[in-house]
């Protein structure tokens, strides 16, 4: 039971990464008053609903099963929400693109500042929704313990809790790094609409990618503060 508990909590920390990533982007939205506020209430009520959705567990596993077919591929519940998901997720890091490359500070700041504070919530519990779909699935496969699945997902959530705020100071503090995580928001987007219409694409080729932008972003920083000297 323990070990198989670890394992689980080690995956759902794999597989979180992108909503780690997703959640510090999106909160970074609001202003600092109302970062925290807003976390633990988007992560509470995705915990919840992960908890109600994982009590319909027929339902769950029927969501792979083909609903209709289009050009010769059969499209589930699942791939629709990867699909919807990942569109969401394009859209929204083409906006965000636009408006670090074409507004100006002022403008940036109103738009911060406008922020809606529920709507912040609500992506959080959206893509949450999205990202967990495979953390359920695997979960399921693993083990049919439900309270072991119900720990490891609290933790793994009070886990993405404590990582996002070090990784939206993170943001804040390097101007690059928003770029590549908009960017690797971007390409998760594309990543899950693939998947949605069953082109295979391995994710490893997604964290090389964000491993070596971050290894640029790096050593960018380091000549810069060198050149200071």
């Amino acid at each position: 039971m323990f070990w198989t508990l670890l394992i689980l909590i080690l995956l759902e920390t794999i597989l979180g990464i992108d909503n780690i990533i997703f959640i510090s982007l999106a909160i970074g939205k609001v202003s600092r008053s109302l970062r925290k506020l807003a976390c633990i209430i988007g992560l509470s009520l995705a915990l919840l609903m992960r908890f109600i959705v994982l009590f319909f567990v027929s339902f769950i596993l029927s969501m792979q099963n083909p609903i209709f077919s289009s050009l010769s591929i059969d499209i589930s519940v699942k791939d629709l929400l990867m699909i919807g998901g990942g569109f969401f997720l394009v859209y929204t890091s083409f906006i965000e693109i636009r408006n670090e490359i074409c507004l100006p500070k002022q403008e940036k700041k109103e738009i911060n500042i406008k922020s809606q504070f529920f709507l912040v919530i609500l992506h959080i519990i959206l893509i949450d929704l999205v990202f967990s779909i495979d953390s359920i699935l695997t979960a399921i496969a693993l083990t049919h313990n439900m309270l072991i699945i119900v720990v490891a997902f609290t933790l793994s959530i009070l886990q993405m809790l404590f990582i996002s705020n070090y990784v939206i100071k993170l943001i804040q503090s390097y101007p690059g790094l928003k770029i590549i995580t908009i960017l690797f928001i971007l390409f998760v987007g594309v990543y899950l609409v693939l998947d949605g219409i069953h082109i295979e694409l391995g994710k490893e080729y997604l964290y090389f990618a964000l491993i070596f932008a971050l290894i640029i972003e790096v050593i960018s920083n380091i000549r810069e503060k060198r050149l200071r000297r």
